[in-house]
């Protein structure tokens, strides 16, 4: 899955690149066309631009503070600002491009975790229902053992010493086991008798 990610995604990046350079040559040529556009968002970034590279240079290099930066002309600094403009429209492109996949992961991330919190929550809700159901079966068995005992104690048939419920309150499945109580056949009539 995440080799599959990494083609897919130069993939886009490169998509997005040749599709926002000829939107920003667009964008760049009608700035240009446009006076007001290319007087007040043009030149003077390119002028800057200028002047921030040349004291910067000469910082580097040793070679001394200027005391004035010459300005570029203005066609050179409609050619600068233009392509200035050409970058920053396509690093904006290319950002706003990020800031969506990184939200569509956060939402996906989230779709994750409710969906995680919901089978959590369904798993506590199963697991309280079943120790409810436990708690009614137990108390079911219990009672009915009780009316066992209550009927035995009109017969001549013995219970066990210890009952199931005593080795293990919830488990039923020993019930099976236990040996039936034998008749002696000389009274068997005699007890028939005395029942009716």
């Amino acid at each position: 899955m995440v080799i599959g990610v990494f083609p897919f995604l130069k993939l886009g990046v490169l998509f997005v690149k040749q599709i926002s350079k000829p939107l920003a040559q667009v964008i760049v040529n009608q700035a240009k066309n446009h006076h007001i556009f290319r007087t007040y968002f043009i030149i003077p970034p390119a002028q800057f631009y200028h002047w921030a590279e040349v004291k910067t240079k000469m910082y580097l290099m040793n070679l001394g503070k200027p005391t004035k930066v010459a300005k570029l002309n203005e066609t050179m600094a409609i050619e600068l600002g233009a392509s200035l403009m050409g970058e920053v429209i396509i690093f904006s492109v290319a950002g706003a491009c990020i800031v969506l996949e990184y939200n569509r992961q956060v939402a996906k991330e989230a779709k994750k975790e409710e969906a995680r919190l919901a089978q959590l929550n369904k798993f506590n809700t199963d697991i309280e229902a079943l120790q409810k159901s436990m708690a009614a079966h137990d108390a079911e068995i219990r009672y009915l053992h009780t009316l066992i005992e209550e009927l035995a104690k009109d017969t001549k048939h013995k219970l066990p010493a210890r009952s199931i419920l005593e080795n293990n309150p919830l488990d039923i499945s020993q019930a099976s086991t236990d040996t039936p109580v034998k008749r002696n056949e000389s009274t068997t009539a005699q007890d028939d008798t005395k029942i009716f």
